[in-house]
Order: structure tokens, then C-alpha cells, then sequence
């Protein structure tokens, strides 16, 4: 585990125990701190997505294969974390108005449209990294001369940056799916929203530590 991997999965752990204890807060009948609570509990996501960029600026591969998430976790994954769209699962059981549920709706489609669009553009990226010469240079990394060295780092570089970008996408559009959703609601409807979100990312945590704890002791 190198330092920087270290760094994230020690942070992480850190970010989650505290995810614990807002957990037992928004599940918590608060009179009065419920904007309190969801300020804290947007905070708390903030804190994880401003991490995150450090990560993927300084080394976006591991963020596009992080170990601190069980397999289970990222074969839920699109784009580094959990899909956008699956936002919209947690406020269906909200009784919402029907200017409410309107609103939701036309966000719904317009960010099905837009998960598309990166999810192509991320699925681009990876291509890119099977075409010649990209291809034909990792192949012989182990045999190439100084220029075919350079170009092979500025071919990876390139991807990296395009990498960048499409995750920077995506987690804008996770940021904007949360706000656009909060917007709506009122502040009861958002503290039970934080909360369920919450329960979700605990639950397949949960889920993906006893899977990896069943196969170990296979």
C-alpha cells in the first residue's frame, strides 16, 4: 500500500465512523436542529467530495479502483461511486406534493440524459487505452528507447487528464442531484432523505465486509 493509498483509506475509515454518528442523529427525533442536521449532514459529503478531488488529482487510477471500497461496493459503482440517478429512490416514500413530485420528475430525465453522456465519455476514455500506439507501447514498455519512453508518458497523461475530467462530471453531477433534490423538500423531507442515503451507503458496506469475510473463510 503505497503512502497516498494509505492517506485516502485512512481518511475514509474516519469519514465513515463519523457517517455512524450523523446517522444516529438524523435517525434521531431533533425538534429543533433539523436544519442544523442537514447542514452538518451536507458538510459531511462535502468534506468526502474535497478528498476526493486531492485523490483523483494526484492519482486517478487508484481513484477509478479504490481499495477502501469493498468489491461489492464498487460493483455498485458508476463513475467512482454510486449513480447519480439512484438519488431519487430515497425520496419516493416522502409524500411529497405534486409540485414536489413534478419538480423531481423533470430531474430525473435530465439526469438520466446527462449519466449517458459521461457514461459514454468515461467509456471512451477506456478505449482509448487499447488503441494503438498506446497499446503497442505498454506492450513493449519493458524494451522501449528514451523517445518512445516520452511518448508513452504523454499518451498516458493525456488519458489521465481526460480521466480527470470525466470524473470531475460525474461528481458535479452528484453534487447538483443532491442540491436539486434539497431544494425541493422541505426540512423535514430532508433530513429523512440525508438519512436514508445514509442507511444505504451503511447497509452495502455491511453487505460487502460479510461477503469478503465469507470468502475468506472459504
Amino acid at each position: 500500500m503505497n503512502s497516498l493509498e494509505t492517506t485516502f483509506t485512512t481518511f475514509y475509515e474516519g469519514w465513515f465512523n463519523r457517517h455512524h454518528d450523523l446517522q444516529r442523529q438524523l435517525t434521531t427525533d431533533n425538534g429543533r436542529q433539523l436544519r442544523k442536521l442537514v447542514e452538518q449532514a451536507s458538510q459531511h459529503y462535502h468534506e468526502y467530495y474535497q478528498e476526493k478531488l486531492t485523490l483523483i488529482e494526484e492519482d486517478v487510477f487508484l481513484a477509478c479502483s479504490p481499495p477502501w471500497f469493498t468489491s461489492f461496493e464498487q460493483a455498485l459503482f458508476w463513475v467512482t461511486d454510486f449513480p447519480p440517478s439512484l438519488l431519487f429512490r430515497f425520496i419516493k416514500d416522502l409524500n411529497m406534493t405534486n409540485e414536489q413530485s413534478s419538480k423531481v420528475e423533470s430531474m430525473k430525465v435530465d439526469t438520466a440524459k446527462k449519466e449517458t453522456v459521461i457514461g459514454d465519455a468515461m467509456a471512451m476514455v477506456q478505449e482509448s487505452l487499447a488503441v494503438a500506439p498506446l497499446y503497442g507501447l505498454v506492450n513493449r514498455v519493458e524494451r522501449l528507447v528514451d523517445g518512445e519512453v516520452s511518448r508513452l508518458d504523454d499518451a498516458m497523461e493525456d488519458v489521465k487528464e481526460a480521466m480527470r475530467e470525466v470524473i470531475a462530471e460525474a461528481d458535479g453531477l452528484r453534487i447538483s442531484v443532491v442540491k436539486g433534490v434539497l431544494e425541493v423538500l422541505d426540512v423535514v423531507q430532508r433530513v429523512k432523505f440525508y438519512a436514508a442515503v445514509g442507511q444505504f451507503r451503511i447497509r452495502v458496506r455491511q453487505v460487502g465486509l460479510q461477503m469478503m469475510a465469507t470468502q475468506g473463510a472459504v
